[in-house]
Formats: C-alpha cells, structure tokens, sequence
C-alpha cells in the first residue's frame, strides 16, 4: 500500500461517511449510496423520458418554456420525484447541497459526465465549449457552505478539459422551492459579473434539479446577451409533470 493509498483510507475512516438514503455506515470505496440503496438508485436510472421514450440519461428533449428561451438541449440523468425524500436519488440531490462531501460529488460528476459524453462525445479539450452554472442565492451559500452547482460545473469542467466560468450572481430573495411554478419565472433574478465575454462559444448551464426551467431559462437569456452561440441544460435531475408509469413488459 503507498502512501496516497494509506492517506485517502485514513482520510475515509476519519469522516465516517454514511450512505446518503439510509444513513448506514458505507465501506472504504464505497461512494455515496450503499449497495442496497445504489441498487434502488439505478432502477430509478432505467426510467425513461415522457416524450420521446429513451432513457433519461440519453434523452436531450427539452421543453416548451425552455426551446421559447433557445434552450432546445436538456442533459440530465434521472427523474426527480418531488415530496419523496428517501428516494436514493433524491438524498443525492440533498446531500449534493448541503454536505460538502467529495464522494458525493465524485457520484454526481460521474453520473452527468455519462449523460453529456452521449450528448457530445467530442467535447473533449473543445475550446468551443463553456461550463458555467446555475447561481445559488448567498442566502443559501451561508447557510450551507458552499454553491453546489458551481462544484458540480467546475468538477464537470475538469472531467472534460473545457473551461469554466462564472457568468452571474444571483439576486433571487425567496428560494424557488418557497413559491408556487407560477411565481417562479417572476421570483429569479441573476446579474453578470464583469468583463464576461461568450461570443461563439456553446455554453453549458449546470443545475441541480430542472423543475419549470425558470432558473436555467433566466441565465440562458443572460448567456445570449454576452455573446454566446447556443445554450445546453444539464442538470442531475428533471421533474415532469405527469406521473411515472413502468413500461409494461412483452413476452414473445
């Protein structure tokens, strides 16, 4: 065993890291989820999109408030569930934004890294391409510790060799999961830092969780105005309106 080797076993008993679903003790290596739960996690994966009927980690389709916003790519890797917290997905999102943990983290990167290589398998070192992020309210920076989307984005950034950049602070007061789907577009507000310039790069907006689309539509907009040639969603997670139904099996 080498030294790195002994350093992030030691690193690993010293945080007690627990799965994010059921709180159980996870064994060295383990990430995030532990197996019972990770096996729950990928079921959730094998859901497919409302519209067009791939699974979600291969769909792009976005929706009519985004294409009206020139958001016609949506990445994202499983359903969201809203109100059904012990979902092992959800707990991700949850523990995404509030713990800090790298494990997490590590989880999450790797799960939308899969779904946007599918999207562009050249975006490799493509200079052409911008990660930005989704801003969150200082309110919930304080609170929290830490701006998961922009970890997200900037982990994101790294995997692919493509540049990240912070393209606007928010102003938002009330958190979005504080006002009803109407009030939402009205409630975000982001303002550019400086000196941003996007002309003719395809920008890359990271989010955690699109529900109406009100946040990511508002940074689109934002990322046109400085120049950019195309707006791409990803986000972990996408919540539709209608109700999941399994695809009945065929038996030959």
């Amino acid at each position: 065993m080498n030294l790195r080797d002994l350093y992030e076993r030691l690193v690993f008993y010293l945080s007690v890291p627990k799965c994010t679903a059921c709180n159980d003790k996870l064994d060295f290596g383990i990430e995030a989820l532990c197996p019972k739960c990770y096996a729950d996690f990928k079921e959730i994966c094998t859901r497919d999109c409302s519209v067009c009927g791939k699974v979600l980690s291969r769909c792009t389709c976005s929706n009519e408030y985004l294409e009206k916003h020139r958001v016609k790519v949506v990445i994202k890797a499983f359903r969201y569930i809203p109100r059904e917290e012990n979902l092992s997905a959800n707990s991700l999102i949850y523990s995404l934004k509030r713990d800090g943990r790298r494990d997490v983290l590590k989880c999450c990167t790797d799960l939308l890294t899969d779904s946007i290589t599918a999207a562009f398998p050249d975006l490799d070192n493509n200079s052409s391409f911008i990660f930005t992020n989704v801003p969150r309210r200082r309110a919930a920076i304080v609170a929290n510790g830490l701006d998961h989307a922009e970890e997200l984005s900037r982990s994101l950034s790294a995997a692919f060799s493509v540049d990240y950049k912070s393209v606007a602070k928010s102003k938002t007061k009330k958190a979005q999961r504080m006002v009803d789907r109407a009030q939402r577009k009205k409630n975000v507000l982001f303002v550019p830092r400086s000196r941003v310039d996007l002309k003719g790069k395809t920008v890359i907006i990271v989010d955690d969780v699109i529900t109406t689309g009100a946040s990511v539509a508002a940074m689109a907009d934002l990322c046109y105005v400085l120049g950019a040639k195309r707006v791409v969603a990803a986000c972990l997670a996408i919540a539709y309106k209608d109700k999941y139904t399994p695809p009945i099996p065929t038996f030959y």
